[in-house]
């Protein structure tokens, strides 16, 4: 059973039930979550080993965010206890012409203000086959950036490749920002989970050059643009057509670092319960078939259909079994399974 170990921020989600609005609610349901620990999740459930590492306060609220992870059987032991408070974030769900719409409150959170030495770095990695984590952490402070950044340096020495999610949040910090740390990070970086807006964005390639792309030649060309200076193992990318705030279609990319070709998913059209975390069952549905060694055609449906079923799924992480995606993308099948 391969081991992947993730960094990042825990988060409760407070939302309104249903699609009710943040005014004028008198009751907010909450979700522990994260990026990272979303990918945990879904990991776990499609089998493999799974590592959260973070800092959580050392409170009730905290016991109630690690035994959330517990349930779903990921690794909780490297997570340290300590801080003020743990990071919180308000969601409201859209639908149809109405957005969703999200506010954060999560400035002095635990592992914003985390330090190296806090962290037993041979106990993470011990056994570790493969090491994740997001633009997300990056932002969320310059301690947390730092943690990452060491973690990126520590995961290379060991030879655990490195997966990072570049997961730009605009109400975290700038662009001009992010673009600086990304690009000192991205030596450490075997696989990459980026899109054409963070090419253009953040790797310096021109807007004018991914306008109207819709042939393979055009990704081939950006795709390989990319890799010429960074040189991934893969470049991972997600697209999504927002028809509604409840209706999107979704298709996956994968690229192959190694021989230059692309891969592309079948195009998914979803009616969305819940849009948070399908990014991150993406990224896990990736990881999965990375380590389990199965060919870039296979990868692309895995996480495409990972990230699909995701959009109808309540909560912010994917629970499902690897044969779950697999009968979707395989047979497409909607009927009730008896």
């Amino acid at each position: 059973m391969k081991k992947v170990v993730t960094l990042g921020e825990v988060l409760m989600r407070l939302s309104p039930p249903g699609h009710d609005r943040i005014i004028g609610s008198q009751s907010f349901e909450a979700i522990y979550g994260g990026s990272e620990g979303n990918v945990a999740v879904a990991l776990k459930a499609f089998g493999m080993q799974t590592s959260l590492v973070t800092k959580i306060p050392d409170n009730a609220i905290g016991d109630a965010a690690i035994h959330s992870f517990q349930a779903y059987g990921v690794d909780t032991s490297q997570i340290i206890r300590g801080g003020e408070r743990l990071g919180t974030y308000y969601l409201e769900n859209g639908y149809s012409i109405r957005p969703s719409k999200v506010v954060y409150d999560r400035k002095y959170s635990s592992i914003t203000e985390a330090n190296i030495d806090e962290f037993d770095l041979d106990a993470i990695f011990a056994d570790a086959d493969l090491f994740h984590v997001s633009g997300i952490t990056l932002g969320i402070s310059e301690k947390a950036f730092q943690l990452a950044q060491v973690f990126m340096q520590e995961s290379r020495r060991r030879h655990v490749p490195v997966s990072f999610d570049f997961n730009y949040r605009s109400k975290l910090w700038k662009t001009e920002e992010a673009k600086e740390k990304f690009l000192q990070v991205l030596p450490h970086v075997n696989i990459a989970f980026a899109g054409l807006l963070d090419f253009t964005t953040f790797l310096g390639i021109d807007k004018k050059v991914v306008e109207n792309v819709d042939e393979m030649n055009d990704y081939q060309r950006i795709y390989e643009s990319v890799n010429n200076q960074f040189g991934f193992q893969y470049i991972v990318s997600s697209f999504r057509d927002v028809v509604s705030a409840s209706n999107n279609n979704y298709q996956g990319l994968v690229f192959n670092g190694g021989n230059s070709k692309i891969s592309l998913s079948k195009k998914y059209n979803v009616d969305i319960i819940d849009r948070v975390g399908a990014g991150d069952s993406f990224t896990a549905g990736f990881l999965y078939s990375y380590l389990t060694n199965q060919v870039d055609t296979y990868k692309v449906e895995f996480a495409t259909a990972a990230g699909a079923l995701k959009h109808t799924i309540f909560g912010d992480s994917l629970k499902a079994t690897v044969e779950e995606i697999e009968n979707l993308f395989k047979s497409g099948a909607y009927h009730v399974q008896r």
